[in-house]
Formats: structure tokens, C-alpha cells, sequence
């Protein structure tokens, strides 16, 4: 049972997206002992869940991801500090694509292993195909994966022109970044005509909607699109970002299993 102490908890976590025990026990004011007696409930019942170990533990709200530091890159007003989840050329994101593999034994079932690569792999590819010389200041894009409760997230995110103007070269009349984002993932369309692109996105939502368990969510400026069962799960991560932002992130969901072997 949940009690009001418990519920605050919660609440917290959710708020902040993750929580120190340290910083909820004064929060709360209560002493850690209480504290860490509550958490071990929550995390019992399936609420919450632990990141780290001690004494750098952090709770977050059980299966959902904790991606603070990327939307914080991507939200920063100034050129933000090197972060080793930035790949600032296409060799290094195609490298690190690989770091799927080990996912194996974790769930990520062998069907699923080169359509998770593959839909990856368009969407980082779009950070650096329409982007050439269009960056706000850091070249590339940010690249984490996160596992938790039997799903796996991939977080792709750039500081380039975003899809509304890179869409804009070529369809000049166009309203906005919704119009913009949902053309984007339901036409053939690219921002690099007079080249014969513009199926990536299609084809990666084509992927995540053929079969349960997936999801994908995307931002660009003000536009937001999700598609897929845990589309809806990916867009609350990302449906607080600040629409003044320039450049593109995405969130991509996908359902591990039980490892049978």
C-alpha cells in the first residue's frame, strides 16, 4: 500500500526524472533510515528503480529512462561541454552501432538485432546527411543507449538546422515544424534534392509499426510525432523540451524478452 510519504516519493522522481536518496530525505525531512525504508517498498512494488551504485545510487520511475544529460545537451543556449555520447563524424556513429550486438544477452532477440541497427542507423545518418555545414556548434550527434525493465532506448539528438528548414529547401510553402516532422516520416521527401533521398524516415517508421512491442518519438522545434505501442512512453520524455531549440531528437523504444538460450 502507498502511503502519503510514499506518494511524494514518487511524485518527486517523477518531477525531477531522477532523485538522490540525500536529496529526497531532505526534501521530504525525513531521516535516511526512513527514507531508504520507503524506497525499498517502492522498488519491491515495481514503482522505482535504482541507477547506479552507492554511493552515486539515484532513483528513477521504474522503465522509463533517465536521459537528463542528452535533453540538457540539446537544450543547452550556449555550445555545450564534450560528452563522450557525441559521435562528431559518421565513421564514429557507424562504429558504435555495434555496441548493439552485446544486447543479445539481454534480450534483443537476433531478428530484431539488424532492424534496431538499421533504424538506428537512418535516423543518426539524417544528423549528418542534412546538417553539412549547418551545425549550431558541436558537429554530430548524441548516441546513448539505456535498458530498463525489458525495453531498450535509443536516444539519437544533433544541433543542426532541424527538419523544418531542412524540409523548407525544397518545399518552401511550408507552415510549420508539425507539418514539417509529419511530412517528414509519411512522404518521400528530402531536404538534399536534387538527390534521390528521403524514404529514411518512412522506412524507420515503417519498421517500428509493422510489429508490436516498438516505438518512436521525434522532436524538431515545436513539432512532435510519435508512432508505434510504446510511441506515446518515448514522447513524454521529450514532450517538455523547449520548441525554441534548433535540431532534431529522437527517442526509439523496443521490447527485449526473456533470454532462452
Amino acid at each position: 500500500m502507498k502511503t502519503a510519504t510514499k506518494s511524494h516519493i514518487v511524485e518527486i522522481i517523477s518531477k525531477k526524472g531522477s532523485a538522490r536518496p540525500v536529496d529526497l530525505a531532505q526534501s521530504l525531512g525525513i531521516s535516511p533510515q526512513a527514507l531508504h525504508r520507503h524506497l525499498k517498498d517502492l522498488v519491491a512494488d515495481g514503482l522505482i528503480e535504482a541507477k547506479g551504485s552507492p554511493p552515486h545510487t539515484s532513483y528513477i520511475i521504474a522503465g522509463k529512462p533517465d536521459f537528463t544529460k542528452a535533453l540538457e545537451w540539446f537544450q543547452s543556449s550556449s555550445q555545450p561541454d564534450t560528452a563522450s555520447e557525441v559521435c562528431e563524424t559518421r565513421n564514429v556513429f557507424a562504429a558504435r552501432l555495434n555496441h548493439f550486438i552485446p544486447l543479445e544477452e539481454r534480450g534483443l532477440g537476433k531478428e530484431d538485432l539488424p532492424l534496431v541497427i538499421a533504424t538506428s542507423g537512418e535516423v543518426g545518418n539524417n544528423s549528418f546527411d542534412h546538417n553539412l555545414g549547418q551545425w549550431k556548434d558541436v558537429p554530430g550527434c548524441w548516441f546513448e543507449l539505456q535498458v530498463t525493465r525489458k525495453r531498450l532506448w535509443i536516444l539519437i539528438a544533433d544541433r543542426g538546422q532541424g527538419i523544418f528548414s531542412s524540409i523548407s529547401q525544397v518545399v518552401p510553402n511550408i507552415q510549420n515544424d508539425q507539418i514539417a516532422i509529419e511530412k517528414a516520416f509519411s512522404e518521400t521527401i528530402s531536404g538534399r534534392a536534387p538527390e534521390k533521398r528521403g524514404n529514411g524516415l518512412k522506412y524507420v517508421r515503417n519498421i517500428v509499426t509493422d510489429s508490436p512491442e516498438k516505438g518512436i518519438a521525434c522532436r524538431s522545434g515545436s513539432g512532435l510525432i510519435d508512432f508505434g505501442d510504446f510511441g506515446k512512453d518515448c514522447s513524454s520524455v521529450l514532450i517538455d523540451i523547449s520548441d525554441k531549440n534548433s535540431g532534431t531528437i529522437t527517442l526509439i523504444a523496443w521490447k527485449l524478452h526473456e533470454n532462452r538460450s
